[in-house]
């Protein structure tokens, strides 16, 4: 799934930028290269579910949010007044670790402990810009992330890795510092679609990762030729 979503953007994107096959050169005008730093805010609810819960065991769901700083780079077109482009995050997000007991049973209180984080790689937004007065733009677009699990589960098993998508809008400031060169300062918001996974051991045994939402604040430079 992940390879079709990449191939459409670039597909779209390079459609946009005009390329074609003919021997006439391809031009850089309007071609934008960039980088931006920034810090997010994230928020999700994690729940392990199991068909044999027993007495005594811990509630398996829990809302967290965690802060995160990165990095990414971006490639962008600007079409007349609106711009597309491809944004590559350069970091992982990593998350909080969770940590959920359970015993072995009623009579024996042994204790089990499961311990789950995930990690958050090749985070990829396609957006677009509108200008919409003077140096304010809006901006809005669809994301595509992988979410690597990283566990130790004490009952047995484990839990694969997947991806999901999301969607993300905000706004930001625009001014040209001098040929070409322009600095940006955005804030958007955004919202993943839920994930789902079961243990490799026992079937009857998900986890799921649900309300995921983010907030980010960055300021980027970008060179427009």
């Amino acid at each position: 799934m992940r390879k079709s979503i990449l191939s459409l953007i670039f597909s779209a994107l390079l459609a946009t930028m005009g390329f074609t096959t003919s021997s006439n050169a391809i031009g850089l005008e309007g071609l934008g290269l960039g980088f931006s730093i920034g810090e997010s805010g994230y928020y999700a609810v994690g729940e392990e579910v199991t068909d044999n819960r027993k007495s005594g065991e811990d509630y398996a769901k829990k809302a967290g949010a965690f802060a995160d700083e990165w990095g990414s780079v971006f490639i962008e077109y600007t079409a007349g007044p609106v711009t597309f482009g491809i944004d590559y995050a350069l970091a992982d997000i990593v998350t909080p670790e969770a940590t959920n007991a359970q015993w072995t049973s009623d009579s024996d209180k042994t204790a089990l402990t499961n311990t789950v984080k995930a990690t958050f790689e090749n985070h990829l937004t396609a957006y677009v810009i509108i200008p919409v007065f003077r140096a304010l733009y809006l901006k809005a677009g669809a994301i595509s992330v992988d979410i690597t699990t990283n566990e130790t589960l004490g009952t047995g098993g484990e839990y694969g890795n997947t991806d999901t998508t999301g969607l993300t809008a905000g706004f930001g400031f625009q001014r040209e510092i001098k040929d070409g060169v322009s600095i940006r300062a955005e804030a958007m918001y955004s919202e993943y679609d839920n994930v789902k996974l079961t243990n490799s051991k026992n079937t009857s045994t998900s986890v799921s990762i649900t309300d995921m939402m983010g907030a980010t604040g960055k300021v980027s430079i970008v060179k427009t030729f």
